[in-house]
């Protein structure tokens, strides 16, 4: 059987030395780990995750905490990124669940559920800052918490976001220049921070061009197609009506479901765009501002091992960009 010893001789390297390229610490040339790797590769050494987490005093185990089903299209592509990021440090996830199994009616907290599975850190996907109080206790505690989407900070926590505030500014803009001046908004509700910066973002636009901005036209609702398709059919009603809706994904399918069914069609009777380039927004060639949701997956694994490794840490913003497609009209 190969040991670590014979890595090291293979290597030309001192046991320690192999320890760290293995643990994945600092203090190793490039050359140096390259070899160690080779050496371990050659022999088709790899060790013992117990090993392991007995040698670091870590489990190499991440918490996952979802508030939604794992196949949502937007938190789908985020959880992709975490999977290969923390993959590549010898981390694996495990997904908790915040009720005891044998008990449905009793909440199982957050950090007694990290304790109790060992788990080095946790991550929480798609939840919404509903109720601050719920994540109090996880805040104060000594356990590393990394948030996707909700602005969260604790002495060993903080979060990962995309700049919503930008990508509501750019979808505003994009649309003025196309001719619009009557533009809707349809997003998330205001305990969403996602949703609220992309409506400051959007406001503060239509201020710059001089734009009015009518509130009739602000619709707010759950991330849904049939919240969407709902606040089209009650703009559909209006007698003074937007040329152009700003809106999320899901939302602007349901919205042009609602056009359609009304026999009027995007982009010849209103333009459309989107935020967060989902999948299925390709295939209603929906124009839309994308959030770099691999890219998000990653960061949030990064920012974890900072807070894990003791380092300096603190918010991560994700650039935004503008997905030109083909459902939006230029106005003479």
């Amino acid at each position: 059987m190969v040991t670590i010893d014979d890595i090291a001789r293979m290597a030309s390297v001192s046991k320690s030395t192999v320890s760290k390229v293995i643990n994945n610490y600092r203090g190793v040339s490039a050359k140096t780990r390259e070899r160690v790797l080779k050496a371990m590769k050659e022999c088709n050494y790899w060790p013992n995750a117990t090993a392991r987490s007995l040698t670091m005093s870590r489990s190499m185990i991440v918490g996952l905490f979802v508030a939604s089903q794992l196949n949502d299209r937007f938190f789908r592509e985020v959880l992709d990124g975490l999977e290969m990021s923390l993959g590549e440090k010898g981390y694996d996830i495990l997904y908790l669940s915040s009720k005891r199994a044998d008990n449905p009616g009793r909440k199982f907290g957050f950090v007694e559920k990290a304790r109790d599975r060992h788990v080095d850190g946790v991550i929480f996907l798609s939840y919404l800052k509903t109720s601050i109080q719920q994540f109090d206790e996880i805040l104060g505690s000594d356990i590393p918490a990394v948030f996707v989407d909700v602005d969260l900070v604790g002495k060993r926590a903080s979060y990962v976001m995309s700049d919503n505030m930008k990508s509501g500014s750019m979808a505003a803009e994009y649309l003025v220049k196309m001719g619009h001046r009557m533009i809707g908004f349809i997003d998330g509700r205001h305990y969403s921070k996602p949703a609220q910066d992309r409506l400051t973002g959007f406001h503060r636009t239509l201020a710059e061009f001089q734009i009015p901005y009518n509130p009739d036209w602000v619709f707010r609702g759950e991330f849904s197609e049939e919240a969407g398709y709902s606040a089209m059919q009650e703009i559909l009603t209006m007698t003074n009506r937007p040329t152009a809706i700003v809106a999320q994904d899901l939302m602007a399918i349901g919205a042009i479901k609602a056009i359609r069914d009304a026999g009027y069609s995007v982009p010849e009777d209103f333009s459309i765009v989107g935020f967060d380039d989902i999948e299925l927004s390709r295939h209603y060639n929906l124009t839309t501002v994308r959030q770099k949701k691999e890219e998000m997956g990653r960061a949030a694994a990064e920012l974890l091992l900072k807070i894990i490794n003791g380092e300096v840490f603190s918010p991560v913003i994700i650039d935004t960009e503008l997905i030109e497609r083909g459902s939006c009209r230029r106005l003479a």
